[in-house]
């Protein structure tokens, strides 16, 4: 009698861990990897058409392409590392062309964990070799004992260890949502930040970039 009682209780268990095994928050494994990589693609091409267009006046074009453009590239700026101008340096420079430095600050903060997510990604489908690295081990066992606020400090100072850490919240399966919100707290405190330097300093920051046109 006991024995089929047993039975009986197994499958659920069994039901309830396959889904928490291939999705993350609302979409799959799968459905994440290909929303980041067509948002990154279309990121890419709107980029390459940024840079042919090269404008006489870099300072109103500034102005025009305003939150949006910061916005933009505070998403390609975090998710490919190589890109010069990610949504930081984006913001300082806005508010230092005129735009509102609060609301630059928050274009870019907007932008930058969405950017984040490819690390995320990479991490939780295992895709990026990176276990034997020992700066890798430190920062992931930040993660393991302190999850949010590693993802908030790694994302509010400048460093280069946040795709590290991005890449080991997904490596260890922590919550998207809670990824998502410590590292948009982080990245909005540092975007402003960036900004109201860009303003203070915005007569030197114009005075040099119009002098290397």
């Amino acid at each position: 009698m006991g024995q089929p009682l047993e039975q009986e209780g197994n499958p659920p268990a069994v039901a309830d861990s396959q889904p928490a095994a291939s999705r993350v928050g609302f979409w799959s494994t799968k459905q994440l990897k290909y929303i980041v990589l067509l948002l990154v693609g279309a990121l890419a091409i709107i980029l390459v058409g940024v840079l042919v267009q090269k404008p006489s006046n870099p300072l109103e074009y500034a102005r025009t392409i305003g939150y949006g453009g910061v916005f933009l590239m505070g998403v390609i700026g975090s998710a490919a590392p190589i890109w010069p101008l990610p949504g930081s340096w984006a913001a300082g420079l806005a508010a230092a062309f005129g735009l509102n430095p609060f609301l630059v600050g928050l274009a870019a903060g907007l932008g930058e964990p969405i950017g984040e997510l490819s690390g995320y990604t990479a991490g939780y489908g295992g895709q990026i070799a990176i276990n034997r690295w020992k700066r890798y081990a430190q920062i992931e066992n930040w993660m393991r004992r302190h999850g949010g606020l590693t993802i908030f400090i790694v994302s509010a100072i400048p460093n280069f260890f946040i795709k590290l850490a991005t890449i080991a919240a997904g490596a260890l399966r922590y919550p998207l949502w809670k990824f998502f919100i410590f590292c948009w707290a982080g990245k909005t405190i540092k975007s402003l930040g960036f900004a109201f330097v860009g303003l203070l300093a915005s007569e030197w920051l114009i005075g040099m970039f119009e002098g290397t046109l």
